[in-house]
């Protein structure tokens, strides 16, 4: 029976040798990460300093030729390359965030460390550092990405643990905020706003607001609103009154805007049923004489191309800023002399629909919703969201308990 092979990265024993020039070679059988069994030598000016020079040789080593075999002693920011260039499914927004976030907060923070040197502790005050110098979202963002960095470092057998989730979290500074959604009476003012302002009717708003108010759809997604069939039926079946959410407007480098062909996450296919007044008002716009020669029901008003969901998301920003907003004089922005270290001015957060964004359009559809007596599958299922959880958590505004628990408590 032959003799049982090293383990994989490990060593025999280091034998020693003179040289003619009287330094000294410390050499070793090393199996390497992938199974080859290799000599490494290492020499010095006396024994122990080769030895020490080979131990170190042996903590660090990779697996030859550039095979990208991960060790305790690979640098973190070689496991950053390797995560990012494997294939994750992301969406484009997604993989865009990451590699962004993985370029200016992680590789700067982390870069230098082999993963063996990476501690709970580093992480702990690497996140807090990012946390005060680009805000909790960024740190929470590069804590996503170090996660799945050092799970990928899991599965390649280069450490044994994941320091990120052993980290203390120190990233939620501020109590969370409740979920806000419009009241019924606000939503009502809200469209009458927005049909109203002559800016609204120059960026080609207002009828986009009544759509997502409508369907609950992201504004990525609303954007992408076209029509057209796929897998023979059509995308938005006006007849039928239904839409097939099967894409996304994102902004993909070198290529410019485009419509992805899948949603932000896999339970955002979905096929909804469109209200009435919605359906009215796609007809009108189809059949508009001076529309487009485009598929998209929300194109560009001059260009008649896909619309850019970051520049729609900031005219709403100023348009919700600027509604009846005595701070401002309706513009939406603090006084000229108010500008930003760019040169930009500064928004006005002082009118009444200032604290309203695209997504409280869709935390007021899950409200309504919820008023209904939807349950919160049948909620999730309208949103695009793949737990219920999810809708209850974020999604729902917080409501007045009802006056019967009060009697039942009584009693």
């Amino acid at each position: 029976m032959g003799r049982p092979p090293l383990p994989l990265g490990t060593s025999g024993t280091i034998l020693f040798a003179t040289m003619p020039n009287g330094r000294v070679k410390a050499r070793v059988k090393f199996r390497d990460h992938d199974g080859e069994v290799r000599l490494v030598s290492k020499t010095a000016a006396s024994r122990a300093a080769a030895e020490r020079a080979l131990k170190t040789e042996l903590t660090v080593r990779r697996a030859p030729d550039g095979t990208g075999a991960l060790t305790a002693g690979t640098r973190v920011a070689a496991l950053a390359d390797a995560w990012l260039a494997a294939d994750h499914g992301w969406s484009t927004g997604t993989e865009r965030t990451y590699r962004s976030t993985v370029r200016a907060q992680v590789v700067p923070a982390f870069g230098r460390l082999c993963l063996r040197e990476v501690t709970p502790g580093t992480v702990s005050r690497a996140l807090a550092t990012i946390a005060s110098t680009s805000g909790p979202g960024a740190a929470k963002t590069a804590r996503a990405c170090l996660s799945g960095m050092f799970a990928m470092a899991i599965a390649d057998g280069a450490v044994m643990a994941n320091p990120v989730r052993a980290a203390a979290s120190r990233l939620n500074t501020s109590a969370k905020k409740a979920p806000r959604a419009l009241t019924v009476q606000q939503t009502g003012r809200l469209v009458e706003l927005f049909h109203a302002s002559p800016r609204a009717t120059e960026l080609d708003i207002a009828d986009l607001v009544d759509w997502m108010l409508a369907t609950g759809a992201r504004i990525g997604e609303a954007l992408a609103l076209r029509t057209g069939q796929t897998a023979g039926r059509p995308l938005l079946d006006l007849d039928a009154g239904t839409w097939e959410v099967n894409g996304t407007a994102v902004r993909v480098p070198k290529r410019g805007m485009v419509v992805q062909p899948r949603t932000k996450t896999a339970a955002g296919w979905r096929i909804i049923a469109v209200p009435a007044f919605a359906v009215e008002m796609v007809r009108r716009r189809l059949a508009s004489p001076l529309r487009p020669d485009t598929e998209l029901v929300f194109p560009a008003p001059v260009a008649g191309t896909l619309r850019d969901p970051n520049s729609v998301s900031g005219d709403l920003r100023q348009l919700l800023d600027s509604f009846e907003c005595d701070a401002c004089d309706g513009t939406g922005f603090q006084p000229t002399t108010s500008r930003t270290a760019a040169g930009r001015p500064v928004r006005c957060a002082e009118g009444p629909w200032s604290w309203v964004t695209s997504h409280t359009f869709r935390k007021t559809v899950a409200t309504r919703l919820d008023e209904a007596g939807f349950t919160p599958r049948q909620v999730a299922d309208q949103l695009g969201h793949a737990n219920p959880s999810m809708t209850l958590d974020v999604y729902f505004g917080r409501q007045v308990v009802s006056a019967e628990a009060a009697r039942v408590l009584g009693r």
